[in-house]
């Protein structure tokens, strides 16, 4: 026991010469328990938690200021199986530029669009839209809100639609052409105590060790188009079909997805996630004629995830991209086209997380 005793006192000696912020210890000569009360003194600068587990730790009690760009897009495409063609509509794709925060549950980005980043108007035609997309990430689920109205569109693969286009880079535009889109899905992460969403696309807590979580949820989503004339271009290898002029479908149905986290040289992180479903969709075609077409359907719900970057307790940046996308098929004798709809955004970031709401210690 004297043994132990000195060197316990060594350690204290060492302890002490080593370590200037050590301001007081009070030992307690057990084997089961030797230091307890250990009082440091904490910088000003201080990151700390809000909790903290071996998997992750949640930043969400402290302020986090960001610069971010984002790019959110709503298109969608026509297949006709017959010849084995595709007519691509994209509208005139828009970079915005802002500023936003994070704090607890509340996070708030301004994005502005510049005119000159997105001065291309000439070239794809000009698009109006309303865009309110929204991912909402929480420690037990994740939610997706779209509310979209797009008008102004152009043909992104002319020399596809035209048999010997001769137009070369120029685009085909159609500014009578709208799709409007309202939606909301979520899902729950079973797996929520070592898998954190948070960390990749909302910086409100670090991933420290890999994981990953299988998820459960549900969908619907509202979307249409219109067009003054028909949506098929005149001239096209298109134009044979019954001329199009607007659809609506109603999609619902059940989601299933995985996602999986990788931490990467303990700072850099990878997420990728893929959901995939059949759903149950309702859809409805008005044709030029002003004769009308309903049908029943199932749909091929799919929607990707994936963000990369660099997360430290101070500062953190990266990229993220989600997309929703809508398979329908429809083998109608008199009406025999595929559908794709797409929604989804591109986002860049950087940021930094200060304390000056969280000076509180790990719990």
């Amino acid at each position: 026991m004297f043994k132990f005793y000195k060197i316990l006192l060594l350690s204290v000696i060492i302890g002490g010469l080593s370590n200037s912020t050590i301001l007081a210890m009070t030992f307690i000569p057990s084997e089961d328990s030797i230091l307890q009360n250990i009082s440091y003194t904490i910088p000003n600068d201080s990151i700390w938690p809000k909790t903290s587990s071996i998997y992750y730790d949640d930043y969400s009690n402290m302020l986090s200021l960001f610069f971010y760009g984002k790019q959110k897009y709503s298109t969608f495409s026509i297949i006709d199986p017959s010849i084995n063609k595709i007519i691509e509509y994209t509208p005139n794709q828009q970079l915005n530029i802002g500023l936003g925060f994070n704090y607890k549950w509340l996070g708030i980005g301004l994005a502005f669009n510049f005119g000159f980043i997105n001065n291309d108007n000439d070239t794809y035609g000009k698009t109006q839209r309303i865009d309110l997309q929204t991912n909402i990430y929480l420690n037990k689920a994740v939610f997706d809100f779209y509310l979209q109205a797009y008008q102004g569109f152009y043909v992104k693969n002319p020399s596809d639609v035209f048999s010997g286009w001769k137009g070369g880079d120029d685009a085909y535009i159609r500014p009578d052409i709208k799709n409007s889109t309202i939606g909301i899905s979520g899902l729950y992460i079973f797996n929520n105590e070592r898998f954190s969403y948070k960390s990749a696309f909302k910086q409100t807590a670090i991933q420290k060790r890999s994981a990953g979580s299988f998820m459960f949820g549900g969908s619907a989503i509202l979307r249409g188009f219109s067009a003054d004339s028909s949506i098929f271009p005149a001239n096209s290898d298109f134009a044979e079909l019954r001329p199009i002029q607007s659809n609506a479908g109603l999609y619902i149905g059940v989601l299933t997805a995985y996602a999986y986290n990788f931490n990467i040289r303990t700072h850099f992180f990878l997420s990728l996630a893929m959901s995939a479903s059949i759903q149950v969709g309702k859809t409805a075609y008005i044709f030029e004629d002003n004769t009308s077409y309903t049908a029943v359907t199932p749909i091929l719900h799919l929607q990707p995830r994936m963000a990369f970057g660099y997360n430290k307790p101070r500062w953190y940046a990266g990229f993220s991209f989600v997309r929703d996308s809508y398979f329908e098929g429809d083998n109608n004798d008199n009406h025999n086209i595929d559908l794709e709809f797409s929604s989804g955004n591109f986002r860049i970031f950087a940021g930094m997380r200060f304390n000056n709401f969280a000076r509180k210690k790990i719990k």
